[in-house]
């Protein structure tokens, strides 16, 4: 496995250092590192320890950074990179758009609280996006929308052979207070510093070094904190260091550390690696830091932007050294149990392991629903092949209902029928980019399912190469005369993927909560219209009415459910006033999630072609089914609970909606099947 840690400099600093453990740590466990940063004195110990690092400008916080994604693409393809792991803004949106459609995988390390919603939204796009803190965690999720099955919380680490346990007999003889942290106005220095002066009235041998660098745009605060300091008489008592790479050394002679940050910090590694020397910490409440601290056991803890209380705990650390000794004593036991390096590394490692093995898919089939239906075999065989992975499904809302209690899906995600739109596109869009899925598979394949698939931002895309296809990462030719599930496969198959059994299937439907108004065994099911739009596949109403004579007369045992939806309910009504005894009428009487029930009640379904007629073949009912304007080749699945009725004329498979034809000729290919053939098959399955 080869991991590419990318990130704007590879100058000293936390996320720095980090990135040299983590590189180091897994040179002799079969996972190697590569470094691409924009430079910085550190690039020499990562040579220095054979790491490599390319150098690249991925700190430009600029439109044009853009740019050099084919700069990375081409490291990758020589690295053989399999994990891209961002651990900053600007390289992430650079990592995350070269990884689509290649091999590496994209995860991100989260190392402050982000408050730009639009520069930083690319950190939570990582197929793993690991939080330091429960603080980071639950600003990512509440801020970001990350999902919680993406979000790991791994807190940063010390390296407890460097940083080394202080003989506490020369921390007590030390005069020296020790603040360490880049020089920012997020760090609250200022307080500190009006601290520090209240405390050197009775301790004037004390002396603050506050132990960090500023860029070049905080330097102005770095000159109002030495004005500060000169202003109140410090400049002898009141150091600054700069930049130190042996932090540890620094830390060796400390008789207490201070981090007065202001502003929520992510998990400073500051505060652990004074635990991790036994030196007493003093902290503001903030961020991560509340989850390292409790109180008064194995640190002080103290309100940000109070420079009388960081005063108050200085001075009674100095006052009491019994209470330094047991603060510095649980830190350490607590840094060894929670945050040595070998601990939180092999979490790391858990954490790539993971994103090589785990799959998050997302297949999309919005309609129609006998469409839907149909690709349930497709689900069952994603989710054969990644038993592990996440498998979602995107639908309208209105044909949820139907998938109660599928085992092949994880996750339902559902569209209001007016999808299409643009701003909606959108929206959905930005939702499925937080959930960062591995492959998204369109079966809709229309323009919109496209465009959704597209702007998602999935790792890859797949699908047919019509319409808008040239937007999906892998696309191929349709070939029309594939029936519907041979189609679903040849999409599946770029996944290595075949469905073995070609057949439609169903799981073992729940009870509905209200009781279907049906009693008896001996059920024969009529679907009495097709869709409202589809007038040319509805078999005639006489035919219908003949139909259920024929049965009633010769099978007097058997009762007959009327089905349908809210269009059918005005045919039913009449068809309930012809006949004696009157059919079962349910249309718009059941819902979705209902039918799955009332079919496997049926000995039998009779239906023109809808999305019944694959409900019903699915469950595993006879059924009878009528074609006309529609192929049955290209629309059903031949098994032998399905029988087709379908006449050879010249205007056969017109496709039309509402029949064209003059009146006499109106509706020929349905009126040709006649009740007297199909009541014939009825009894031929019926007695068999």
């Amino acid at each position: 496995m080869k991991i590419m840690q990318i990130l704007p400099y590879m100058e000293i600093g936390g996320v720095e250092r980090g990135v040299i453990d983590l590189a180091t740590y897994f040179k002799d466990k079969d996972i190697q590192n590569i470094v691409v940063s924009g430079g910085g004195r550190l690039v020499e110990q990562l040579a220095a320890e054979g790491i490599p690092h390319y150098t690249l400008p991925v700190y430009k916080k600029s439109l044009f950074s853009f740019f050099l994604i084919s700069d990375l693409r081409k490291i990758l393809e020589k690295e053989h990179v399999d994990i891209i792991h961002a651990r900053s803004r600007v390289p992430g949106w650079i990592s995350f758009f070269a990884s689509r459609g290649r091999k590496a995988y994209f995860i991100t390390t989260i190392h402050g609280i982000y408050k730009s919603k639009s520069s930083s939204e690319v950190m939570g796009w990582g197929k793993f996006v690991i939080c330091p803190s429960k603080a980071v965690a639950r600003h990512m999720k509440e801020t970001f929308g990350v999902s919680e099955d993406k979000i790991v919380v791994i807190n940063r680490w010390v390296n407890l052979h460097k940083f080394t346990y202080t003989d506490p007999e020369i921390r007590k003889n030390s005069n020296i207070i020790v603040s360490v942290g880049r020089v920012s106005p997020s760090k609250g220095y200022e307080y500190l510093i009006e601290a520090f002066k209240k405390v050197m009235r009775n301790n004037p041998f004390l002396t603050l070094e506050i132990v960090g660098s500023a860029d070049k745009s905080k330097l102005d605060y770095l000159q109002h904190l030495k004005t500060l300091v000169n202003r109140y008489a410090l400049d002898r008592n009141v150091k600054f260091i700069g930049f130190r790479p042996d932090v540890e050394n620094v830390l060796s002679h400390a008789r207490m550390v201070i981090v007065p940050s202001v502003i929520d910090e992510a998990f400073p590694r500051s505060v652990l690696e004074a635990y991790a020397c036994g030196i007493p910490v003093i902290a503001t409440n903030v961020g991560g830091v509340s989850e390292i601290i409790e109180d008064n056991i194995d640190g002080i803890s103290v309100e940000p932007k109070n420079s009388e209380a960081i005063a108050n705990a200085m001075v009674k650390l100095l006052g009491d050294n019994t209470l330094a000794d047991t603060l510095a004593k649980n830190a350490r036991e607590k840094v060894e149990r929670l945050y040595s390096m070998e601990k939180c590394l092999k979490e790391t490692q858990a954490v790539y392991q993971k994103t090589i093995s785990y799959f998050r898919i997302l297949i999309i089939k919005i309609s129609s629903l006998g469409d839907l239906i149909l690709a349930i075999p497709s689900l069952k065989a994603l989710k054969e092949r990644f038993p592990e992975g996440k498998i979602c499904l995107l639908t309208l809302k209105q044909y949820a209902p139907i998938l109660y209690g599928c085992p092949y899906l994880d996750e339902v995600i559902t569209l209001d029928v007016d999808y299409k739109k643009f701003a909606n596109i959108k929206t959905v869009a930005r939702i499925l980019r937080r959930k960062g899925f591995d492959y998204i598979i369109d079966l809709q394949n229309n323009h919109a399912s496209h465009l959704i698939s597209y702007l998602s931002y999935p790792h890859y895309s797949l699908g047919y190469s019509l319409r808008w296809g040239f937007l999906l990462t892998k696309h191929i030719r349709t070939n029309h005369a594939d029936d519907p599930l041979t189609s679903q496969e040849r999409i599946l198959q770029l996944l290595g993927i075949s469905i073995a059994d070609k057949k439609l299937l169903f799981w073992e439907p729940k009870e509905p909560a209200a009781k279907l108004n049906i009693d008896g065994d001996n059920l024969i099911g009529i679907n009495i219209s097709a869709s409202k739009r589809w007038q040319s596949k509805n078999w005639p109403f006489a035919h219908v009415v003949n139909l259920i004579e024929l049965i009633y007369k010769h099978l007097p045992y058997y009762k007959v459910v009327l089905i349908g939806d809210e269009s059918a309910k005005e045919k039913a009504d009449k068809i309930e006033s012809y006949i004696t005894p009157r059919p079962v009428n349910l249309c718009a009487k059941t819902s979705l999630q209902d039918l799955p029930v009332l079919f496997s009640k049926l000995k039998l379904f009779i239906t023109p072609d809808t999305a019944t007629l694959h409900l019903a073949q699915a469950i595993g009912i006879p059924t009878i089914a009528f074609f006309g304007p529609t192929d049955p080749n290209r629309h059903t699945i031949k098994a032998n609970n399905l029988h087709i009725f379908c006449k050879d004329l010249l205007c056969s498979f017109c496709y039309s909606p509402q029949c064209k034809k003059k009146t006499e000729e109106k509706d020929l290919c349905m009126k040709k099947i006649t009740p007297q053939e199909v009541f014939a098959k009825i009894k031929e399955i019926l007695t068999d």
